[in-house]
């Protein structure tokens, strides 16, 4: 048995009964052996805190911020900043300490393009990926003449789709994690490619120090509620420590989220409630980021919005290819390519979306802006939510759309053209069968045509970043 080991198997016997001096001289044995390690002061810090020493308590989370930050786990980084404040609320000081640039580095390795809240990219660093800015990047649809009855949109000459760089670690099913154990908890350059790391990594210093000193720490035990299904969308979460379940009410189906996910992010649609109960599995370390504090810093740094659109969108796609019946025989490869295969694409004030009577053209996912849905005879329903799948059953089946959808103002979306749905299908053949079976199924719509429409017409979302006047 290694010495480490050795001191650990002693650090816990020692806490479960309750010798805490000689718990203390344990953490701080282990702190000398591992001196990279900030799990060590941390944990000491959590014990001097319970036993009043709030003075060597704080020290202590001190030397944890700096050790969290340099590692790459920058979310740790504030949270342990957040504890010293919640201590002394007179320490703002230890906002200097949680330092991105690790974690920046460690993000921008993990991607071939990044969205970046930075305005001047002229640092100094050496930075190997290429920037891009999705709510002006993204290339308008065209419409095409079509032969047929579908109808289609042609890519405007020169142009590049523009692409999510979704990575494997998003789209794959996470581990129903038991508690804190270290083969438990993710490494940092497995974080990075969560969407929890830009919101931290990849905005100014300034914008960082606010979403530390304005958010809120949020603890839970086993079985507490994070987020209740029904309430107003208010806040996003980003997860810390542990895991969460989300229950989809109508689903009945479970997802497992834990350290490096963010929870709530429909927040970022304007007027919307939570669709979906979140409730701790283990204990539970959380920051919340309320949306005023989100709207007030779009506000003051435009380039934010394009960052918090990134993370929308890939959230959206990730959950999509993670729960859909379309893609749920695909292991986490298979589906890290199919989410990587969706376009960012903008629909012009009057552009129909769906065709009422026309097979659908690909399968989107409206991400900002008004939409209307409106029947074959002419006849409005009502506006469409955000955040949900068009058009898949049509794609699944031929069929046409029952309905026109219509954009009311600029509309952003995520697209999955049918060109790249039929070479994705090509290069899965066993998805043809699969899709069939789906097909045939009396309950096949009931996933997959348009969302239900909502009577009341709500505001322009997200107006901070690209709604029509």
């Amino acid at each position: 048995m290694s010495g480490s080991r050795k001191l650990r198997d002693q650090l816990q016997k020692s806490l479960l009964k309750e010798r805490f001096a000689e718990a203390l001289t344990l953490y701080e044995a282990l702190e000398r052996m591992e001196a990279s390690e900030p799990r060590w002061p941390h944990r000491k810090g959590d014990l001097l805190k319970r036993l009043g020493r709030t003075k060597e308590a704080v020290s202590s989370y001190e030397r944890a911020v700096d050790l969290y930050a340099q590692r790459g786990f920058v979310a740790r980084a504030a949270a342990m900043a957040k504890v010293v404040m919640a201590i002394d609320p007179g320490r703002v000081d230890v906002l200097e300490r949680v330092r991105p640039e690790a974690a920046r580095k460690l993000h921008r390795s993990a991607r071939g393009a990044i969205v970046t809240a930075h305005l001047d990219q002229a640092s100094g660093e050496q930075d190997p990926t290429q920037t891009k800015h999705i709510s002006t990047d993204a290339q308008p649809l065209v419409a095409a003449d079509a032969a047929d009855d579908v109808l289609r949109f042609t890519q405007p000459p020169a142009a590049n789709h523009l692409d999510l760089d979704i990575s494997e670690a998003e789209v794959k099913d996470r581990p129903a994690l038991t508690g804190d154990g270290p083969s438990e908890r993710p490494t940092a350059e497995h974080l990075a490619q969560l969407p929890s790391m830009p919101l931290f990594a990849e905005v100014p210093k300034s914008v960082l120090a606010r979403l530390v000193r304005e958010s809120r720490l949020i603890e839970l035990e086993p079985g507490g509620t994070l987020i209740e299904g029904g309430t107003t969308a208010d806040s996003l979460f980003v997860l810390i420590e542990g895991s969460v379940h989300l229950v989809r009410a109508q689903q009945g189906d479970i997802i497992i989220l834990s350290e490096g996910d963010v929870v709530g992010i429909s927040c970022l649609l304007d007027r919307v409630n939570y669709e979906s109960d979140v409730i701790a599995r283990t204990s539970v370390l959380a920051l919340r980021i309320s949306k005023l504090l989100l709207d007030r810093l779009v506000g003051e740094h435009p380039a934010l919005g394009d960052l918090l659109l990134e993370v929308l969108g890939r959230r959206l796609v990730a959950t999509l290819v993670r729960t859909s019946p379309m893609f749920s025989s695909f292991d986490s490869r298979a589906r890290s390519k199919v989410a990587g295969i969706f376009g960012v694409r903008r629909a012009n004030t009057g552009t129909a979306l769906l065709e009422a009577g026309k097979r659908a053209d690909g399968l989107y996912i409206p991400m900002i802006g008004k939409l209307t849905a409106v029947r074959q005879d002419g006849e409005e329903i009502g506006s469409l939510k955000l955040g949900r799948a068009l058009g898949q059953h049509s794609m699944l089946t031929g069929a046409p759309s029952p309905l026109t959808v219509r954009a009311d103002s600029d509309v952003l979306v995520l697209r999955l053209s049918a060109r790249r749905f039929n070479e994705l299908v090509a290069k899965h053949p066993k998805m043809v069968a699969h899709l069939e079976e789906l097909a045939r199924r009396p309950s096949a719509p009931t996933f997959s045509l348009v969302p239900e429409p909502r009577r009341k017409t709500g505001a322009c979302v997200v107006s901070w970043v690209m709604c029509a006047p």
